[in-house]
């Protein structure tokens, strides 16, 4: 994926708290991006930070969403706190692989950062935005 990447519609989950953190995460993803779409000596250093600050606010953010998720009784928490765990694990990874210079990281990182952010949301987040809405018509 060359694609920057980009908050849009298609990606609210309903539930507004969770919503105002995507957008962030984001953010973070977009600047990420910008890092290593720059390619210059300073590159390394900005994709150091920005990925240290993704993690940094993802865990964030996992948290609130679990928070939120155990306080409404989502019976499918525990395994969405799976797929956390190892998105995080990945994450970390790239982080690891960034400190070290990992010369294929930076090729990596774009399609690991959409796809992390798009695929998550709309095939598990979306499922807790929907039983909070039925929830919210009972």
């Amino acid at each position: 994926m060359d694609e920057r990447p980009q908050f849009d519609a298609k990606f609210l989950v309903g539930v507004d708290q969770i919503d105002r953190e995507h957008r962030q995460l984001f953010e973070i993803a977009a600047r990420t991006y910008d890092c290593v779409r720059a390619g210059d000596a300073t590159a390394q250093a900005g994709i150091r930070s920005s990925v240290a600050e993704l993690i940094e606010y993802t865990a964030t953010h996992f948290v609130s969403e679990e928070g939120l998720m155990e306080a409404s009784a989502y019976p499918e928490l525990a395994a969405h706190r799976l797929e956390h765990e190892h998105l995080l694990s990945r994450a970390y990874d790239m982080e690891m692989r960034a400190e070290i210079g990992d010369q294929s990281m930076p090729m990596e990182l774009p399609r690991f950062l959409y796809r992390w952010l798009t695929e998550h949301i709309e095939a598990s987040d979306k499922k807790f935005g929907a039983f909070m809405a039925a929830r919210r018509q009972d």
